[in-house]
This record gives structure tokens, sequence and C-alpha cells, in this order.
């Protein structure tokens, strides 16, 4: 059955209808004189409609006569009706071909050349080096091998790294990727420093020589290691630019002192709050008292947020309340006291550690001052950090 339909379709059929009172008789003298039709179906309005070839079409017309039923064509369908159009319009179909070779033609050469990423090498000197390997406006696509021309191209232009070649339509598009030239800047000559005291670690000298070996006690401004010195017995000095590691074993210390009979200040649980706006410089006490009402006291500071703060005006609101504190005297263990100043003692020289060194060890020495009241500790830390600096070495 499908093959049937195309070859209909090739050589043609037409869709008619029949109106009249035998239109089934007329289809039973078409089928039994061996004229075709196909596709018989009722429409609404009673009308019978068909398909039959063109030659059976033409054979019908004397049966139709004798059963007394009109035949009309309703549509042509099939490729020798659309040859017969394309026939009648030969303007547009010799149109047609032309605007179709047109675009073929003109799809298939390279109208535009686009070069991308590149900020130090010319436009110009990347698109001439192109138009010589044959990479210009008007070239066919064809004609083009994109992998080769990004290989060469790479070649002729020695400060691009990398090339990239694509055609997208029309347009040749050439990716690139500059080289990074690095400038090195010719280094000092001189040595490698202490640039403090302490008892050498790790020494070693990437660039140089090496002056002081490990467990050497070392003293600022010495030299680790030598950027001038002489190989073997060679009497000649080399002079370079010294690097290398150096770290050390380097002490701080800090004191601090707690006195075991000392006056200390208790809150009273008495307190009073006053409510501040600031406007710059001065200030507004809108209640609560206007001095501090405790000849001895603490104060705790609150800032509120305002709502038209918000909007720029400079006032602030501040909530003040004020502790009465009284003083008395106190007595603490030597063990309390020791412990307090010994704290404050470590807090102090951690402090003078630098973000680079490494803290190893730490010890603690106690005494008792002359009143008999306060005692010392003193805190020492060792640490363990790089204490190589280079000194340029200034030739006479």
């Amino acid at each position: 059955m499908f093959l049937n339909r195309i070859f209909a379709l090739f050589v043609g059929y037409l869709i008619i209808h029949f109106r009249g009172e035998w239109v089934e008789r007329f289809i039973n003298l078409c089928l039994q004189s061996g004229i075709p039709i196909w596709d018989i179906y009722t429409t609404k309005n009673g009308t019978v409609v068909g398909k039959t070839s063109i030659e059976g079409f033409k054979q019908m017309r004397p049966v139709a006569r004798r059963s007394g039923v009109r035949v009309r064509i309703l549509k042509r369908r099939g490729l020798p009706f659309i040859l017969s159009r394309l026939w009648q319009r030969t303007a547009f179909v010799c149109g047609a071909l032309l605007f179709i070779t047109s675009l073929y033609i003109l799809g298939s050469i390279v109208w535009f050349v686009e070069v991308r990423g590149n900020e130090q090498v010319a436009t110009s000197t990347i698109l001439q080096a192109a138009a010589e390997l044959g990479l210009k406006p008007g070239v066919w696509r064809k004609r083009l091998i994109a992998g080769q021309l990004s290989r060469s191209l790479a070649i002729k232009v020695p400060e691009l790294s990398w090339v990239g070649v694509e055609v997208k339509g029309s347009c040749a598009v050439i990716e690139v990727v500059e080289k990074k030239i690095v400038v090195v800047e010719p280094k000092p000559i001189g040595h490698v420093i202490a640039s403090k005291a302490g008892v050498i670690q790790k020494i070693v000298a990437s660039t140089g020589k090496s002056m002081v070996k490990v467990g050497d006690n070392v003293e600022q401004g010495q030299i680790l290691i030598s950027g001038a010195f002489t190989v073997d017995d060679d009497a000649e000095i080399r002079y370079v630019h010294a690097e290398g590691i150096a770290e050390a074993s380097v002490w701080y210390e800090a004191s601090a002192t707690s006195a075991r009979e000392r006056l200390a200040r208790r809150r009273t649980g008495r307190t009073a709050t006053s409510e501040v706006l600031v406007f710059g410089d001065k200030e507004i006490v809108i209640a609560g008292p206007q001095q501090p009402p405790f000849p001895l006291y603490e104060v705790d500071c609150q800032s509120l947020p305002l709502l038209w703060r918000s909007l720029g005006a400079p006032v602030e609101h501040m909530r003040r309340t004020y502790f009465e504190v009284e003083e008395e005297w106190e007595q603490v263990s030597l063990e309390v006291a020791q412990a307090e100043a010994a704290e404050l003692a470590h807090a102090l020289a951690v402090m003078q550690l630098p973000s680079d060194a490494t803290m190893l060890a730490s010890s603690f020495e106690t005494q008792i001052l002359s009143d008999n009241n306060t005692v010392q500790v003193r805190a020492i830390i060792e640490a363990i950090e790089p204490i190589g600096e280079f000194m340029p070495l200034i030739e006479e």
C-alpha cells in the first residue's frame, strides 16, 4: 500500500468529487471496468470524494455520462503537476536556483578575519602573517586547514606562544596567547647576616659560602652566608648574591610583678543610669544624674540605635551605667601572686615573638622584692626562627 502511494505521487493523481443520484452505481461500474479509485469518503454536505490516476480520470468520462454523475477535479497532486507549475514559472525557478547558488558560493568564502587575545602584538602584524600563509578575506574555506595554519602562524610570529584558528561561517577567528616576557633584574652582591643573636639550628647556603655551622653562637650582624669567597686554593674572590636558610634558637624574656597585700575594688551593688544624647562634641543628659553619683565608681557605656541616624543625622544615644565601688585591702597567698605574675610575664614575652617564630620551651624565675610583699617573675621563652638578613656588599 505504501509503495502504491509513492508510485501515485511519482506519476501524479487527482482528487475528485462526484455528484448525482447514482454515485454508488458509478463507482461500481468504474471498478468493474478497471478504473482505479481509492480513498473514497463522504463529506458532511453529502459529497463523495475520492482519488484516481490521470489516465483513470480520462476513462471514467463515458461511465459518468451513462450514470448521470458529474465528476469534478478538486486538486492535482504529484510530480508531473509540480514540474508543470515550475515550467510555467521559469523566471522564478531560475531566480531561486541562482539565489541558492549565490548563497552557497558566498558561504564558501572567508570574508572577515578577526584576531582575539592579543595585547602587546599588533593586530596588523598577525593579520599580515596570516595573509602570507593564505588566510585572508576572499579565500575559499575548503583551502584552509586550521591545524596547519595554527602551527605555521605560531612559528611565523615568535611573540605568540599559542595560536588557534577557527572558521565560523564567513568569518575566520584567530585566537592567540602571547608570550610573557620575564625581565630578570640582576641581584645585588652581598652577604646573609644575622638579624639577631642566637644559636644556629639550621644553615643551608643555596648561593654563597656558609661561614657558621649548627650549634654556633652568633651575634647580631655576624656574616652567616658570605657573598664574597674563594674556592679551594683559587686566589680569585667570587662575588655573588648570597642566599640560603639560616634558623637559630632565640630567647625572649619579660618580667611582671604581683603584690601579696593589695588594695582591691569591689562593687557594692548600687547603680545609677543616665540617658545621653550626643550631638558631635556636645552631650545632653535627658534622664538620670548629670554627674557620677558615687565618689568611687565604674562606668559602662552602651550605644543604642536611633531611627533617624540611618537618615544621616549626626545624633547618638548613649546609656551610661554607674556602678559604685569600694576599696579594701586583701591578702593573697604567695602561690596566687606568683601565678598572676607568671601569667602576665609569659603573655608579655609571647607578644615579642615574630609571626614566623616557633616557640620551643618556656621557663620562669621568681624572686620576692625587698619590701617582702611584691613577687617578681621573669618569663624566658626559647623560640626557633629564621634570622638571615641580606646585606648588600659595597665595594670600594
